[in-house]
């Protein structure tokens, strides 16, 4: 009996140790992170460790990374490598790692995670550092729309469309890649004028750099318009980055063959064709130490003369030549064309018309003669000969009169215009009314008598043997002879202005109203303020002053 119990105590004994052995042998997983290899700025090798899977069915293993310390199973990003857990060692190379900032270099936190049905559990935390992409220098360092550059550096390239060259935030096209040389073609659209500092961005997978020295754009002139015009025709530059007129730099200008243009002020470069330049220019840019021939030619059109007014002129007038195909633009400080009557020089001007004014040198001789018009590289000819007169002060008629009264001068005139006729010393005005012909009109302020008249022309005056003879006042009756104030007194005589304001009337010492006036007769009323009595009559007229040889009587 004591046999029997022994040997279930034993059994009972065992089957508590079994039960417990069982117990202990229901564990979780073990993991190990082993090592983390950094490949590229976002791309590195996990390698992690199952020690155990454990006793409680595991799903899923793989890694879970961050650019924090903190890495957990809810906190990083996750990297599943599946559901078939291996026991044992295992390895992946993830690329496109999620990384907080494109710009700066990247601290790496990975642990190895494995997970069952009780939850995760996670290997140590190994931290690493990313590589970033180093981008040097650029050169050239200045260029223009569709110039290539090469931009140094150390560059860790996943593929081709993962790399990404911006100028001024533009994109640009890649044409080459190695790690360490991007070669990339200027793009269009950049908003920079020429001489502007632009930035140059690399970007591959997400980071991004800045090239380390500055880049200067140039002005990508394409070409102009128009290709063919007078000197002075303004011509406009087109293109892309094109300077404006802030800033024209050494390095930006523009040739006609080899006369360089000066730009115009404006916000696109423009400007005013020289009468330098050939009839037929190359239009080049320089760029620095470059030099860009642009399409087609400049061709300087000729002027063309229609007319000459007036065709028959005297020595020290002017002649206004009028056509197409004028220089302009003069107030830009083109050369001014010139103009030859026959051989000898004449100056011209332009009318701000569309043509130009010739003056006749005072010293040409009577004759016809050939006008030719140089503006630039182009010399024309008038299709009609210019006629000069010599000056001529032939006669004049009447041969005397009163002030006011008109004379009709003879010689070589030019229609319309204007001229001065010399009374002694006293001038009078007046235009021509034909080629031969000027009408004057007698001036005031001349003593009666024999006066010389005086013809200007160009500043100098021409006379004649002929004098004219002064008419001054004269007074031959009036009537009545005797009346009260206010009483019309009619005087007759010669010589009389015949204008209100030269006249004045005096009976006695007291000035009378005038009512009327001719050459030949003015009439007055007799002033009310007169005292009775006899006295003279006095007429004013011109400066020249008459008293009458009879007496007048002033009655109650």
């Amino acid at each position: 009996m004591k046999k029997n119990i022994l040997l279930i105590a034993i059994t009972l004994i065992s089957l508590l140790q079994f039960q417990s052995c069982k117990k202990d042998n229901l564990t979780g997983p073990e993991i190990q992170t082993l090592s983390a290899t950094a490949l590229a700025p976002n791309a590195a090798t996990f390698i992690g460790n199952i020690v155990s899977k454990g006793n409680f069915n595991p799903s899923d293993y793989g890694f879970i990374y961050s650019t924090t310390s903190d890495v957990s199973d809810v906190k990083g990003t996750k990297v599943s490598l599946g559901k078939d857990v291996p026991q044992g060692e295992f390895t992946k190379e993830v690329r496109n790692l999620s990384l907080n900032s494109p710009y700066y270099q990247s601290t790496l936190f990975v642990r190895a995670y494995i997970t069952d049905e009780k939850g995760t559990a996670l290997g140590k935390t190994i931290q690493i550092n990313l590589p970033t992409q180093q981008a040097g220098n650029v050169s050239p360092n200045s260029g223009k729309v569709g110039d290539q550059v090469k931009i140094t550096g150390k560059f860790y390239i996943e593929s081709d469309s993962a790399i990404e060259v911006t100028f001024n935030n533009i994109k640009a096209k890649v044409l080459s890649i190695s790690d360490t040389e991007i070669v990339a073609e200027i793009p269009q659209g950049i908003q920079a004028r020429h001489g502007n500092q632009l930035s140059i961005e690399v970007s591959i997978s997400g980071q991004k750099v800045s090239v380390s020295n500055g880049f200067t754009i140039y002005a990508n002139v394409k070409d102009f318009s128009p290709k063919s015009g007078p000197i002075g025709t303004l011509v406009t530059f087109t293109g892309d980055n094109l300077p404006d007129y802030y800033n024209y730099p050494s390095t930006f200008s523009i040739f006609f063959g080899n006369i360089q243009v000066n730009t115009l002020y404006g916000s696109i470069p423009q400007i005013s064709v020289p009468s330098t330049v050939e009839v037929k220019s190359e239009v080049s840019v320089r760029l620095a130490d470059k030099k860009f021939v642009l399409p087609g030619e400049f061709t300087v059109t000729p002027p063309v003369i229609t007319g000459l007014n007036p065709a028959v002129t005297l020595p020290g007038t002017s002649v206004a030549i009028s056509g197409n195909n004028f220089p302009g633009n003069f107030e830009h400080n083109q050369g001014m064309p010139t103009a030859t009557i026959g051989s000898t020089d004449a100056q011209v001007f332009p009318d701000y018309q569309g043509g130009f004014t010739m003056i006749v040198p005072e010293s040409l001789s009577a004759g016809d003669y050939t006008i030719t018009f140089k503006s630039g590289p182009n010399t024309v000819t008038a299709p009609k000969k210019l006629k000069v007169l010599s000056y001529a002060f032939t006669n004049f008629s009447p041969a005397s009169g009163a002030p006011g009264m008109e004379i009709d001068i003879t010689g070589n005139f030019i229609k319309d215009q204007s001229y001065y006729v010399y009374f002694g010393t006293i001038p009078s005005s007046g235009a021509a009314t034909s080629a031969t012909n000027l009408k004057i009109a007698v001036p005031g302020g001349i003593n009666a008598g024999n006066v010389k008249l005086y013809l200007e022309f160009a500043g100098k005056k021409y006379t004649i043997a002929k004098e004219f003879k002064m008419l001054g006042p004269a007074i031959t009756s009036f009537t009545p002879t005797s009346a009260v104030a206010g009483s019309i007194v009619t005087i007759k005589g010669e010589g009389f202005a015949q204008n209100y304001y030269s006249t004045v009337v005096k009976f006695g010492t007291i000035e009378a109203p005038i009512t009327s006036i001719t050459e030949n007769t003015i009439t007055v009323a007799v002033p009310s303020n007169l005292n009775p009595g006899t006295m003279k009559l006095t007429v004013i007229s011109n400066g020249q002053t008459v008293i009458s040889s009879t007496n007048f009587t002033a009655t109650n």
